[in-house]
């Protein structure tokens, strides 16, 4: 980060100087008005650059007067071109004659412009010599004009044209040579002409690379074609007289936004700085932030106050507060975060955030409480609902479970706290959880048998414990049969479906060997009373 900030730095100081000198090549004059009112800045910049009055596309002379401005310049274009067409044009018929408020500009005893004392004033001139530069420019203007309307201006615009088209149409055919044996190589080169370097961006496949290929040189051989293209006909506007003026706007079309970037980066450089230094601030107190955290985490740091478990939400947490303070501080210093666009965009930004923040934020503020209230941690089997299952992850907005038939089931963290869940996990680390089934023995069995039994059952599960010992509840004595529910520890939590199998087993096991018949559940058999002959006795009883 260190070096990077260097470089950066580096980087400024050697370009600040030309940019500073392209920027001082364009005065400007500085108006109060704009330290206060942006938007008064704004046309501040625009009145002090001028509105250019071109001829025939070709810019003549500024003017700058902000008020109607574009009808202003709309005018002096038409009375431009119309002198320019004058057969009869000579620069003797333009005068100058001074006014009250400034000085009127005439062609022929028809007044075709006017320039105000204050606006000449704001150049530091008098309105007389401002009209006089007018005037020069337009003669300068007409001057060109016409020479473009020569005829060995002709000749040669076409002779250059013809020229053009042959190297246009010469380049267009190398180019389309080229992509055919390019084409062609990557056709006939099993399937890929740059295996290495596909494999390297991840193509296991040559057929997939040979058409990864095929379309990125058909996308090449497309802007290519458009590049050529456009210089052609950038070259025909320049060539051909009345649309070279067209093309130098079109030129100057580009570079303007270009100098308009560099000189507000030289106008907001102070801010940058500023946006850097605070960025580089914020990630190095990430950095230390998460250095503390993740050796809480893994035990080799003890944080006063923090749980191990606690050290990554709390990170993850506090991650969010340092960006969100961040950007709050950047803010004001973002270029163009005054505009209109900017603050558009940012009412727009903050409209969806308020229409989706409330549930997000219930859902935020749910896992903050689930995670450091304790309720449960990663490989807990714990029960949301209906659903059993073991936390499989446990995010400041989701809770992921995964069922004993493998099931990845997914809750956001405030219908957990909405619902309430059941953590099988939390006393079973320290003093177990306990294991329970029910079953139902008839009367004539002892209880004591029946206890013997269950506890024998349960001694021979896996994973249930002997100390505390298992024990034995008679939940109901009913009509037919009485209800015992044997109890037993665990620290194995989440085998707790295998281990209640395996000790259903066991019981049926135990009983089966004593003799002794499960009524649970309760079923019906018409059994035969006459075991030995398997037939009834019919000889009558003795009176």
């Amino acid at each position: 980060m260190l070096t990077r900030l260097r470089i950066t730095l580096l980087l400024l100081c050697l370009v600040a100087p030309v940019g500073m000198a392209l920027a001082q090549s364009t005065p400007a004059a500085v108006d109060p008005q704009a330290a206060v009112d942006p938007q008064a800045a704004e046309e501040s910049a625009r009145t002090n650059a001028g509105f250019p009055v071109r001829l025939a596309g070709e810019e003549a002379f500024r003017l700058y007067d902000p008020y109607g401005a574009r009808e202003a310049v709309r005018i002096a274009e038409e009375h431009l071109l119309r002198i320019a067409q004058d057969p009869f044009y000579t620069p003797d018929l333009l005068e100058t004659r001074a006014d009250g408020n400034g000085v009127w500009i005439y062609y022929r005893d028809a007044r075709v412009g006017f320039v105000q004392e204050d606006v000449a004033a704001r150049l530091g001139i008098s309105a007389e010599r401002r009209a006089n530069q007018i005037i020069d420019a337009v003669e300068v203007a007409v001057q060109r004009y016409h020479r473009r309307q020569a005829p060995e201006e002709w000749t040669r615009a076409l002779l250059l044209a013809a020229l053009a088209t042959a190297l246009l149409v010469a380049a267009v055919y190398l180019l389309r040579l080229l992509y055919r044996r390019l084409a062609g190589w990557i056709k006939t080169s099993s399937g890929g002409g740059l295996k290495v370097a596909g494999q390297r961006l991840g193509f296991r496949s040559t057929i997939r690379l040979a058409a990864f290929e095929r379309r990125a040189l058909r996308l090449l051989y497309i802007i290519l074609n458009t590049i050529l293209a456009l210089v052609y006909l950038q070259a025909i506007f320049t060539i051909v007289p009345l649309t070279r003026g067209y093309a130098l706007s079109m030129i100057r079309y580009l570079v303007d936004p270009l100098r308009f970037v560099w000189q507000g980066l030289l106008e907001n450089i102070g801010d940058f700085f500023f946006i850097v230094v605070i960025v580089a601030l914020a990630r190095l107190l990430l950095r230390g932030i998460r250095l503390l955290l993740t050796e809480t985490a893994s035990g080799t740091f003890a944080l006063p106050g923090v749980a191990r478990e606690h050290a990554d939400p709390l990170y993850k947490i506090l991650r969010l507060v340092v960006i969100a303070i961040t950007i709050v501080m950047i803010y004001p210093y973002i270029p163009g975060s005054s505009s209109a666009a900017f603050q558009g965009v940012s009412l727009f930004a903050g409209a969806l955030f308020t229409l989706g923040a409330s549930s997000t934020a219930g859902n935020f503020i749910g896992g903050i409480v689930l995670i450091f209230s304790g309720s449960f941690r990663v490989g807990d089997r714990i029960k949301i609902g209906s659903v059993v299952g073991d936390v499989e992850e446990s995010t400041l907005a989701l809770t992921r479970l995964r069922t004993s038939k493998n099931e990845l089931v997914t809750f956001a963290n405030g219908s957990v706290l909405a619902q309430g869940l059941v953590n099988y996990s939390a006393i079973a680390r320290k003093d177990g959880l306990i294991i329970h089934t029910s079953i139902t023995i008839g009367y004539d069995v002892p209880w004591r048998k029946v206890h013997e039994l269950l506890i024998a059952a349960a001694a021979r599960t896996e994973h249930l414990l002997g100390e505390p010992a298992p024990f034995v509840l008679q939940t109901s004595l009913s009509d037919f049969h009485i209800s015992y529910q044997i109890n037993a520890y665990t620290r194995a939590p989440n085998r707790m479906m295998s281990i209640l199998g395996e000790l259903h087993q066991n019981i049926q096991d135990a009983f089966t060997e004593e003799g002794v018949e499960i009524l649970s559940p309760s079923y019906t058999t018409l059994r035969n009373a006459y075991p030995d002959t398997g037939a009834p006795d019919e000889t009558p009883p003795a009176e």
